[in-house]
């Protein structure tokens, strides 16, 4: 028989149980539920817009667009035709002033017309409330997106975004908030972390994040172009995606390409290339571009110092190439500010997309990537295969850490990246597309207590694929499926006729599968 003692001790170690269980499940619903998601948004994310007259200035629409075009369609076309191609450089020049002055920056990187974006209309209080769900609480699904005036300089965007971090936590009743940084929104949040700290961080996501630059961005502002037939077509079918319209539409370039229409057409766009782009690059690309100071952080470091002999000399201010070094320490420093972060408690998570090839334009073309920037830039060192150029067998993990950080696909080793253990690789999207199945990844990983390590979830390993239904699984040599289609070209007359039968009969079923969804509905 216990005594009156133990018996005492038992209820209040049970007592002491129960509370600390009641107390950790409050800990974590609070975590999840109770701590709002704000999602950073990238370059061109949202529209500029005149301050004073309210009238969009850009994106332009389709009808500022055609009259910016309409007086040089004739000397462009007869420029082509007669293969002048230095002849282009004049009307080019008037369709790019036509469309991107609206925009332009001054020597200072300051706009030139009084402009805003959507970035200061900030939810009022019931909006902020509004996105709460007794269920869920605030999501990922559902975050608060904040978006920017792209143009400016780094520092002036991180302290804009210190003000809506403190707004939305504040009117939520939280302390601190859950934040993504996409694409140009990781530049944003990685110089927020170094320039405020974390005092208004949960969590941080980096998705898609262009915060080590893009090839895509630093290339032409050294005048570096090139176009490639199998690289336009790889481009094409990653934008087609896997749907019918898109088989019919890689069925029909790949029949040109076999006749070797889009090998003819690449050598123009080169020749432009050589007498037009280059040439733009220091006078109208670099008035426009060269003096936004928002740009010049997506250009990588490799990049930087030749793109500024480049481009500037003669048209910025000191002030101006203050304002670009200062985020240009910051991209050296990335590892050391999310270090620092994960020291002090943030859990740290990176997501990296990856299965396409850049803009076919140049010469790093072929460059793993998510449409836009580099993989390997995203993911801070990943070591990555060119897009038609897989691992072989023999290829060996260049770390050795007792992990295997090898894609079963062959195209990456993760075993490089300065946070291999938070690094996350999703093939088969594109870089603006966030389908839902993504964003709940991202709850999952703001749901965690501790950092999350690519080992936690057996859902979320590594290595994840889109499927056909945009979900997002586990990738393996089953599930394994490429939107991208590298395409080859008959050795002979016999084989390219072989392949545009295949490309026809393609096009004929797609078409048919097309019809008979119709008639079905």
């Amino acid at each position: 028989m216990h005594s009156p003692v133990k018996k005492i001790l038992s209820l209040l170690l049970s007592a002491a149980i129960l509370l600390c269980t009641v107390s950790l499940a409050f800990a974590l619903e609070t975590k999840k539920s109770d701590i709002p998601v704000i999602f950073i948004k990238g370059f061109v994310s949202s529209a500029t817009v005149d301050s004073v007259r309210g009238e969009q200035l850009f994106p332009p629409d389709g009808e500022k667009i055609l009259s910016v075009v309409k007086d040089s369609i004739l000397p462009v076309a007869g420029s082509l035709v007669t293969r002048n191609y230095e002849a282009l450089r004049d009307p080019m020049e008037e369709i790019l002033y036509g469309i991107f002055d609206p925009i332009r920056c001054d020597e200072n990187g300051d706009p030139v017309i009084a402009s805003t974006t959507s970035s200061y209309v900030w939810p009022n209080e019931d909006e902020v409330l509004a996105k709460y769900s007794d269920e869920l609480g605030f999501t990922a699904t559902d975050p608060f997106y904040y978006s920017f005036d792209w143009r400016l300089d780094l520092k002036t965007l991180a302290e804009e975004l210190h003000s809506f971090l403190k707004y939305v936590t504040e009117t939520a009743g939280s302390e601190t908030a859950n934040v993504i940084g996409s694409s140009m929104g990781a530049c944003v949040l990685v110089t927020y972390m170094d320039m405020y700290g974390c005092e208004y961080l949960e969590n941080v996501a980096f998705m898609s994040g262009a915060f080590a630059g893009a090839s895509i961005a630093g290339e032409p502002m050294i005048g570096n172009y090139g176009f490639d037939a199998e690289g336009i077509l790889t481009f094409i079918s990653g934008v087609n995606g896997q749907d019918l319209k898109g088989e019919i539409i890689d069925a029909l370039v790949d029949v040109l390409y076999q006749q070797g229409i889009v090998k003819d057409l690449t050598d123009v766009l080169n020749n432009i290339s050589e007498y037009v782009l280059k040439y733009l690059t220091g006078t109208s690309l670099a008035m426009i571009f060269g003096r936004m100071p928002g740009f010049w952080s997506l250009v990588p470091a490799q990049y930087y110092d030749e793109a500024k002999e480049n481009m500037l000399p003669g048209i910025v201010s000191d002030e101006f190439i203050e304002k670009i070094d200062f985020y240009h320490d910051i991209q050296g420093r990335v590892p050391e500010i999310l270090e620092n972060a994960i020291d002090t408690g943030i859990n740290v998570s990176i997501l990296s997309k990856y299965s396409m090839n850049a803009i076919p334009a140049v010469p790093t073309q072929k460059n793993l990537t998510d449409m836009i920037v580099d993989t390997k830039y995203s993911s801070l060192g990943a070591t990555c295969a060119d897009i038609d150029k897989p691992f072989d067998e023999s290829y060996v993990q260049a770390v050795d850490d007792g992990h295997d950080h090898l894609s079963c696909d062959g195209y990456i080793d993760a075993s490089t990246c300065v946070f291999p253990e938070y690094t996350w690789f999703l093939k088969n999207e594109r870089h603006t597309i966030h389908p839902e199945s993504q964003l709940r990844f991202l709850d999952a990983l703001f749901a965690s207590e501790t950092q999350p390590t690519v080992w936690d979830m057996p859902e979320y390993p590594q290595f994840l694929v889109f499927n056909a239904s945009r979900e997002l699984v586990p990738l393996t040599e089953e599930t394994d499926v490429s939107i991208v289609r590298i395409p080859e070209i008959g050795e002979n007359f016999l084989e390219r006729f072989r392949k545009i039968l295949e490309d026809f009969w393609k096009i004929f079923k797609a078409m048919f599968e097309m019809m008979r969804s119709k008639i079905a509905q």
